[in-house]
């Protein structure tokens, strides 16, 4: 098994490492980078196995290396090679800038026969990298079984190149015992952002009198979604950041800190350096904004906690941020039936139990099974079934190729107004004018 050297990135399925030094030049500047790295790296993955003449077919996956969910990979490949003698795979753990190198690989005609995708699938599918397996999944799978909106998400122009094994969300974690301290309801998955708000001031306190703040209500951000806002829309041809709907969910955000003050400012010293399960262990918030990805650290680092989940509180609608992950097959392995059968171990029913320790199971089935489960065995969060309700208002970002540069814009201009340097105004009129000119010099180099 090879494993790329590097330092360990922080992989969070759909966010966006790394904004651009200057947001004019990084398209530019990202498009060196991968040149330099080619120059370096293609001699690394050009020692990839070659088809050996022992009669086997000889697979290569490629996935993010994941302290989490390394060994859910290794083992789908271990009991796939048993069941499979004929098969053998090599996993090829990228820990990090996954998806450039892998863009690398497949520039220099090396591509792996399968690779996991999460948002940036529609940049490799606009490059034709993936097999359409279509005919396969309608006829050996069935489909009415997923949730419709996980299939659509490696749908292009009516093929399907996969299914997710797991889809991330976010959610709102809650302390229990600060709750029954202060004589709050707990919060149901029904809430409105008035609810939350009273709620937040009810657990905002000053418990030693000094007038400092010591336990706020709230920490993190309202979703996006939950406001009906948009960077860009979902054919990737208009810029929407600078509309009233993202103007007011970066100003109801700002407000909960500075004007509301159920919230950490930015440069609240006393908060800072605390990690994020220390921060929520420790009480310093009653609620915090958490993602599925975040489950097996906190039933770990807060197993002694009585906490429990709720969904996101609706403002202009019902709203959480969603992503998903897959294993794909690529459109030039020598081995497309055997490439196949591997794929479809990743959305088997094995591996989305596993995965359901981290995410939401696409399957509806497993999902229901799921959550059975663990009201049975008592584990935390109770309100699992929250992850399930949430399904009908998962809002994933566009699947458009050049997502990771229009949301790396984005963030650049959006990261000054929580510091105050920037008013949500002044930021989306700047995040507009910088994608804008990004999609325009993008189609000029495309004609």
């Amino acid at each position: 098994m090879m494993t790329f050297s590097g330092k360990r990135p922080d992989i969070r399925p759909g966010l966006v490492h790394g904004l651009p030094e200057s947001s004019a030049d990084h398209a530019a500047h990202r498009a060196w980078l991968l040149t330099l790295c080619s120059l370096l790296l293609l001699v690394t993955w050009g020692c990839r196995p070659k088809d050996r003449n022992d009669g086997k077919a000889h697979l290569v996956l490629t996935v993010p290396a994941d302290r989490e969910t390394r060994p859910m990979y290794r083992g789908v490949v271990k009991r796939f090679e048993e069941a499979h003698p004929n098969i053998t795979v090599q996993i090829l753990e990228i820990p990090a800038n996954y998806y450039g190198k892998v863009l690398v690989m497949i520039a220099g005609r090396n591509a792996p026969d399968l690779m996991w995708m999460g948002q940036s699938f529609a940049e490799f599918a606009a490059r034709g990298v993936f097999l359409d397996l279509s005919e396969k999944l309608e006829t050996e799978v069935d489909l009415e079984e997923y949730l419709p909106q996980a299939l659509s998400w490696y749908r292009v122009e009516g093929k399907q190149y996969g299914i997710p094994f797991g889809i991330d969300m976010n959610y709102i974690a809650y302390n229990k015992t600060l709750f029954d301290e202060a004589g709050v309801p707990y919060p149901t998955d029904d809430w409105d952002y008035d609810c939350f708000l009273k709620t937040a001031k009810a657990l905002t306190r000053d418990i030693d009198g000094d007038g400092r703040i010591d336990q706020y209500g709230f920490k993190g951000e309202l979703a996006k979604s939950s406001f009906g806002a948009q960077v860009i829309s979902p054919d990737g041809k208009d810029v929407l950041c600078n509309r009233p709907e993202m103007i007011e969910a970066l100003r109801t955000n700002l407000n909960l800190a500075r004007e509301h003050h159920v919230s950490p400012l930015p440069e609240d010293s006393d908060f800072q350096g605390l990690d994020t399960y220390t921060y929520f262990r420790q009480g310093k918030a009653a609620m915090m904004q958490f993602f599925t990805w975040n489950l097996p650290f906190l039933r770990r680092q807060c197993s002694e906690m009585n906490w429990d989940i709720v969904n996101n509180p609706k403002v202009r609608q019902r709203g959480h941020w969603a992503s998903s992950q897959a294993v794909l097959v690529s459109s030039s392995t020598r081995h497309p039936e055997e490439a196949w059968l591997l794929a479809r171990e990743f959305f088997g029913d094995e591996v989305q139990q596993r995965m359901a320790a981290r995410g939401l199971p696409p399957s509806r089935r497993i999902a229901e099974m799921v959550i059975q489960n663990q009201r049975k065995t008592g584990q935390k969060p109770a309100n699992i079934a929250a992850l399930r309700r949430a399904s009908d208002s998962l809002y994933p970002n566009p699947r458009i190729p050049n997502l990771s540069e229009i949301l790396s814009l984005y963030g650049s201009a959006a990261g000054g107004v929580p510091t105050g340097r920037s008013t949500p105004e002044e930021a989306m009129a700047r995040a507009e004018k910088a994608i804008v000119l990004y999609l325009k010099r993008k189609r000029l180099r495309d004609r």
